[in-house]
């Protein structure tokens, strides 16, 4: 996995692109899992379950795979539905939305936290550069408050130890960025698209956090137990090796004092 939070594993080429090929398959199919209907109090309205899986290609392939493998992915299932060109410009667009949830959640996971905070502090910008945006000022409060506990988090948590608790609470980071970016840049591309009045973002912006939260916490949980089961793997794999060694070790002390020294005597 490209994460720096995971120990770093030496991975073949052919494993590599096997492993990318995994990803593109498994976003494929999840592109044919039910939405999140009737949500946020607007009249048909729904969030895509596609959002957690863009966010969770992210966190296990990096920043850059993690997009490819996400667009490549969405690609593919427009491509074999054959209805791509028929849909809307906001859902012709989805694709690169999902892909940006990717880049956000790779870059938190590859603690490029600099580039996190330029794209998540230039949407909140965009947000305001809209008359929506100052309509509705209040909107990307949970943007913000996430924003502010991430920066915190990055000044002192970043000091203590790698504990589980540490882990878990850097992978729901990264998810939230990734989710909420994906959300934002949707609200401003939304509005740009088809004028979407201030009275519609009013009524859901006390509403989306608790969906949003939900989206985000379903890949933390996927990379938190990846982490679990690979440290544990590499623990017990370490383990083994241990006792190969020692083994290897007694083989040849047995072979010297039965084998070697016996003989040595015998020529004696």
């Amino acid at each position: 996995m490209s994460s720096r939070l995971l120990p770093k594993i030496r991975v073949k080429n052919d494993i590599k692109l096997i492993y990318l090929l995994f990803g593109i398959v498994v976003t494929y199919f999840s592109s044919y899992l039910p939405d999140f209907m009737y949500v946020a109090g607007v009249d048909y309205g729904r969030i895509s379950s596609i959002v957690s899986f863009g966010t969770l290609n992210g966190m296990l392939f990096g920043p850059f795979w993690g997009a490819i493998v996400s667009l490549s992915a969405l690609s593919l299932h427009e491509l074999r539905t054959g209805t791509y060109l028929s849909k809307s410009m906001f859902s012709m667009l989805a694709p690169l939305l999902i892909s940006l949830s990717s880049v956000v959640a790779g870059l938190v996971v590859n603690r490029e936290y600099k580039a996190v905070k330029v794209i998540f502090f230039g949407l909140i910008f965009a947000w305001y550069l809209l008359d929506v945006g100052r309509t509705v000022f209040y909107y990307p409060w949970f943007h913000l408050l996430v924003l502010v506990a991430f920066v915190f988090f990055e000044r002192s948590l970043l000091i203590k130890s790698l504990s589980r608790k540490y882990i878990f609470l850097s992978f729901l980071f990264a998810a939230l960025m990734g989710v909420l970016s994906n959300h934002l840049a949707g609200s401003i591309l939304y509005h740009i698209l088809y004028g979407v009045s201030a009275d519609m973002y009013a009524s859901v912006a006390f509403v989306y956090p608790v969906e949003r939260s939900i989206l985000a916490f379903f890949p933390a949980f996927v990379m938190y137990v990846l982490f679990v089961v690979i440290k544990e793997i590499l623990i017990s794999s370490n383990g083994i090796e241990d006792e190969l060694k020692e083994k290897k070790v007694n083989d040849v002390e047995d072979y010297l004092h039965n084998d070697v020294i016996s003989i040595l005597n015998k020529k004696k």
